[in-house]
């Protein structure tokens, strides 16, 4: 029996199920979004944009972070980043013309986010719709075919059942949420294009089934940076996933009840509320678990992925405490964006990056995230100045990689030349 790396497992795929290009786009795009709403989130805070731009650019914020960059950055980029490693698929050759047909939808909603032209964010949320449910027709494709491969043993932790490789909880969260996102986008596209023909008051409320998406969707990212640590056995691993599936399908089959009866808001939010605490002290569970595991029993210090997620879920619970979990899941799940970054950096350099400014990136970033959450406007200021400067720290991570990357190129091609000589 040979062991399979999540590398060989990818290796042994067959060509043309997914496109690297295409995660790039998803990163790409919520990367620009997110620095978009972020930079004009800190001009608003200091008054510096007209006052038409900056009361468009704040009813934006919303949906940029939701849309744009939890949606496209979880299950965009690093869902098919991760599912390529996770997944022994059969190669569906439509798969890439899925996944660019989705982000080119997202590409033009975002456009008509931005252009101020009449309905503008109606036709760009119908639009954006198409683009949701072409990315979840995708995932639910690649996860549905995916099989195991003859003589694979199931790694550390994990059960293995009749020869085949179980789903981790990465692949469960990205079918949950991509199901629950099949859900809402139809119901956000009939909202918005029976007012784009006159109906009034039918666009309903995404952030309830959204954020329960993200929210799941960040667990599982958080959950793939665990996996290396302390990977969670049969009995915890089915407590996760049934509260995966109650809040990432239970809440947007709630929503959709509640939209198409056209009841309160709050009721919604009352309901997801509800939900996120349940998920939140689910999660957390798996959070103390896993610390507990790494800096107790396996005696070693917290890693970077590990420090960027405890983030998130120290951010969860101020949440509840101060914000709301609205807030609190928009700015946590930035720091799992960042740790699962991390986590596939090191894997792509073998551990080769400044762990140092990894390091002073999070606490910029965090202290900056809590600066920001003030009433003060100069507290608000500082916030968004501190968060801007943790990216120029990250770009100096960034920097050295490719710097020991040359280094290690120039090395080989002196060996090459002493080698002929």
């Amino acid at each position: 029996m040979a062991v399979v790396t999540p590398a060989q497992n990818q290796a042994h795929s067959r060509p043309g199920q997914l496109s690297p290009h295409v995660a790039a786009g998803y990163l790409a795009l919520s990367v620009t979004v997110g620095g978009l709403a972020g930079a004009a989130a800190l001009a608003g805070q200091l008054h510096l944009l007209p006052a038409g731009l900056e009361a468009r650019m704040a009813g934006f914020h919303p949906s940029a972070m939701l849309l744009f960059v939890g949606i496209s950055a979880f299950l965009g980029a690093f869902g098919r980043l991760f599912l390529a490693r996770d997944l022994m698929t059969g190669g569906v050759k439509a798969l890439p013309l899925l996944d660019g047909a989705a982000l080119v939808a997202m590409l033009v909603a975002l456009l008509m986010f931005l252009s101020g032209v009449s309905h503008g964010d109606l036709i760009g949320m119908s639009v954006w719709s198409v683009g949701a449910v072409l990315m979840a027709v995708s995932t639910l494709t690649l996860i549905s075919d995916s099989r195991a491969g003859v003589g694979i043993i199931a790694p550390r932790g994990q059960e293995r059942v009749d020869g085949l490789l179980p789903f981790s909880l990465f692949v469960w969260t990205q079918l949950c949420a991509a199901v629950g996102l099949l859900l809402t986008a139809p119901v956000l596209a009939a909202g918005a294009t029976r007012e784009l023909f006159g109906a009034s008051g039918v666009m309903p409320h995404f952030e309830m089934p959204v954020t329960l998406i993200v929210l799941v969707s960040a667990f599982g990212l958080a959950a793939k940076v665990f996996d290396g640590i302390a990977p969670v056995g049969k009995a915890l691993k089915a407590v996760a996933v049934t509260v995966i599936a109650i809040v990432a399908i239970g809440g947007p089959v709630l929503w959709d009840r509640l939209a198409f009866v056209h009841a309160d808001p709050a009721s919604a939010q009352k309901a997801g509320a509800v939900l996120a605490a349940v998920a939140s002290i689910a999660f957390t569970g798996v959070w103390i678990r896993t610390l507990w595991r790494q800096a107790v029993t396996l005696r070693v210090a917290i890693d970077v992925p590990v420090l960027w997620v405890s983030g998130f879920f120290v951010l969860l619970a101020a949440g509840w405490m101060g914000s709301g979990v609205h807030t609190a899941v928009l700015n946590g799940a930035v720091f799992v964006l960042f740790g699962g970054f991390y986590a596939w950096l090191g894997d792509v350099t073998k551990g080769h990056y400044s762990r140092n400014f990894a390091r002073m990136q999070f606490g910029l970033m965090f202290l900056g995230v809590l600066a920001s959450e003030s009433n003060t406007g100069l507290g608000q200021a500082l916030g968004g100045a501190a968060m801007a400067v943790s990216l120029w720290v990250m770009a100096f991570v960034l920097l050295s990689v490719l710097s020991a990357s040359r280094k290690v190129v120039s090395g080989n091609v002196v060996m090459l030349r002493e080698v002929r000589r």
